[in-house]
């Protein structure tokens, strides 16, 4: 179980924290130099996720699994390819699911063991703490940083694709809102801001102090108070913020059945 959730924690950084637009961009024209940094960069931090276990092991658990996600994403590329619709919710949602069970599927193959080296490091931490480390809850720690990395940088993604659905025949109403209260720089700064919304709502969910939520959904509303008069931002402003309120309370739900 620790290496599954080990492989699959380091599956979502790689594909949400660790893949800048500029790799994204370049995959999408499948240009070689952005293929190549996010196979590389899928390879070497899931090696370094599981190196407690065996190097040999681990590599070529990590060599198999990078080139099939690598493979898809080529064939993803090529089907969306000149179809900006294909291109969307769905297809994000499938391209996670086909990552999530590459890995589910691949790992029975493979048998983990700890090495010598990481057991004496841990015997000596034992000893020198007082603390059995082999009791710690580290299968539960792992469950959580998958959800939240999925909740709050997935969520990103996930609501931009949702954006792009909703407004997919209605770009010029998106052109007019975001000329007339926003910039570049201000959309920059509402990803951020969804982000922080994401942890603290997961968070207050998470710990059963719901009535909570209210007060971050109030914050964010005043610091957009003065473009809320404008109706085609505000209903954007709307969507924006129940949605990401949704998914960090569907993360939450998921953690607490969970854990």
């Amino acid at each position: 179980m620790i290496p599954l959730g080990l492989a699959v924690l380091s599956h979502v950084l790689t594909d949400f924290v660790f893949q800048s637009d500029i790799i994204v961009e370049n995959k999408n024209e499948l240009r070689l130099k952005g293929l190549f940094l996010h196979w590389l960069t899928t390879y070497i931090v899931m090696i370094i996720f599981l190196i407690p276990y065996e190097l040999s092991v681990i590599v070529q658990f990590a060599l198999v699994v990078s080139i099939i996600h690598i493979l898809f994403d080529i064939l993803k590329t090529i089907f969306v390819r000149g179809n900006p619709e294909k291109r969307g919710l769905f297809t994000l949602i499938i391209d996670q699911l086909i990552h999530l069970a590459t890995i589910v599927l691949i790992i029975p193959l493979f048998s983990f063991n700890l090495t010598d080296g990481f057991l004496n490091i841990a015997r000596k931490l034992s000893d020198y703490s007082g603390i059995n480390l082999g009791q710690l809850p580290i299968e539960r720690v792992i469950i959580t940083l998958i959800v939240y990395l999925y909740i709050v940088f997935g969520g990103a993604v996930f609501m931009r694709k949702l954006f792009d659905y909703i407004y997919r025949n209605n770009t010029e109403t998106v052109k007019r809102t975001f000329n007339a209260a926003t910039n570049i720089e201000n959309v920059k700064t509402g990803k951020v801001i969804g982000i922080f919304e994401r942890i603290i709502v997961l968070t207050l969910f998470v710990t059963n102090n719901i009535a909570s939520i209210a007060f971050v959904i109030a914050a964010k509303s005043l610091a957009r108070f003065k473009n809320l008069s404008d109706k085609d931002f505000a209903e954007y402003y709307l969507i924006g913020t129940l949605a990401s309120v949704l998914l960090a309370m569907l993360g939450g739900l998921i953690l607490i059945n969970f854990l």
